[in-house]
């Protein structure tokens, strides 16, 4: 079979697709993966045939804009990046496609339902987080709204429908529309709850003790457990290597590969690891966001691979991102989520949830940091929950292969 997958986003949802990849070469198919440049060497080094979509400048053009990471305007800012890129990623993937190729696209991909309904391709979407899915049985929380979860079932029903018709539609569907007319395409409505899903297959990224399927997600969703991307080359640099094995266990600190502005949060991050004497793996593309000499009980490196990082690591201090989470959970360490935008408020309630973290803002006290640390440090129950999940991931099939088995069946079906 033929594949053509689209992931749109940062690393963390990159590099999933990376994984998804792989498992389909491995079973022997031909893949091809569209996204930006900024990742095209991760996607060759992997073995992976690579088609780009945009530019580098556009990818960290976004990456500058402070509202990218409010917890409000975030979302507005990428459904409008979105929106204005569409006809870009239409021809991209139009270009690429040819009959008898199965469509595979990230959540915002929405070029590939767009050729699905205009020419029939065989298509499935990849939903990374159940942020994305709007459900009033397991309702997420809603960054700058919070969680549903005191309400009654049918309150958030009609939540749900008022928030997608008064305000996701009247934003969404004007400009989506115009470019549908354009393709032949007739007007939608209920883009989000039910447009941008693939009728065919819907696979959902994580496993059910994470977020078990539920009855009001889109139809023919599966659960497929979360693909994480093992680098060919991933070894430590030598100099983070010496770090570590220089002293006890340090703390992992990250606001993210794609967070330009986490001066906060790095600050709070390394006065929380010095009131504590501990030492700290700073990992950020952005140094300018450091203070301009760390300490020597730190060490900052723009980019570690986090199989290799991870399990030499005590714990870790991260934004939330999906990718980030699962490869902790992976590790076996403690996490202390302070989330931003998107998907990491949710993201971390569950992670709470299963006991293997807590969750925190970056506004919050300098004790209440401490706090935390030295309760995740300490707790026997955390440790325990951290043991639970890395051993339940270890024993079950990877993620992205078992996502594998599913995008063929899509094609068997055909």
């Amino acid at each position: 079979m033929r594949f053509v997958l689209s992931a749109l986003g940062s690393a963390g949802d990159v590099h999933p697709f990376i994984a998804i990849a792989q498992a389909l070469l491995a079973r022997g198919h031909a893949v091809r993966l569209i996204a930006s440049p900024y990742f095209e060497e991760r996607v060759r080094t992997a073995g992976v045939d690579f088609v780009a979509l945009g530019s580098t400048a556009d990818y960290e053009r976004v990456l500058q804009r402070p509202d990218l990471w409010h917890p409000r305007r975030g979302a507005r800012l990428v459904i409008d990046e979105l929106l204005d890129r569409l006809p870009e990623a239409y021809a991209t993937v139009a270009a690429v496609a040819v009959p008898g190729d199965i469509l595979v696209g990230s959540s915002l991909s929405w070029a590939v339902r767009l050729l699905q309904e205009r020419h029939g391709y065989a298509t499935a979407t990849v939903h990374l987080s159940p942020t994305l899915l709007m459900s009033a049985t397991d309702p997420a929380v809603i960054p700058g709204l919070g969680a549903l979860a005191w309400m009654p079932a049918w309150s958030r029903r009609a939540v749900h429908r008022i928030a997608e018709r008064v305000f996701l539609d009247r934003w969404i569907a004007p400009r989506l529309d115009r470019f549908r007319a354009g393709l032949g395409l007739p007007p939608v409505r209920r883009v989000w709850s039910r447009w941008m899903h693939s009728p065919e297959l819907v696979v959902e990224a994580w496993p059910a003790w994470f977020a078990p399927l539920q009855t009001d997600w889109p139809p023919r969703s599966v659960l497929g457990g979360f693909a994480l991307f093992d680098e060919a080359a991933d070894d430590l640099d030598p100099a983070l290597s010496a770090f570590i094995d220089a002293g006890e266990p340090p703390i992992a600190v990250t606001p993210g590969s794609a967070m330009a502005h986490g001066e906060a949060f790095l600050a709070r991050a390394l006065e929380t690891a010095h009131a504590l004497a501990r030492r700290v793996v700073v990992v950020t593309p952005f140094v300018d966001q450091l203070p301009s000499r760390l300490p020597a009980w730190a060490h900052h490196i723009s980019y570690a691979p986090y199989r290799a990082l991870l399990p030499r690591v005590s714990l870790m201090i991260h934004h939330g991102g999906i990718g980030t989470s699962a490869r902790c959970l992976a590790a076996g360490i403690p996490q202390l989520v302070v989330p931003f935008a998107h998907d990491q408020f949710d993201n971390g309630l569950r992670l709470q949830r299963l006991g293997v973290a807590r969750t925190l803002r970056v506004a919050d006290s300098r004790a209440r940091w401490i706090a935390a640390v030295r309760q995740l440090s300490a707790s026997p129950a955390a440790n325990a929950a951290v043991r639970e999940y890395a051993a339940r991931l270890a024993r079950e099939d990877a993620g992205a292969t078992t996502i594998a088995r599913q995008l063929e069946s899509l094609g068997d079906r055909r």
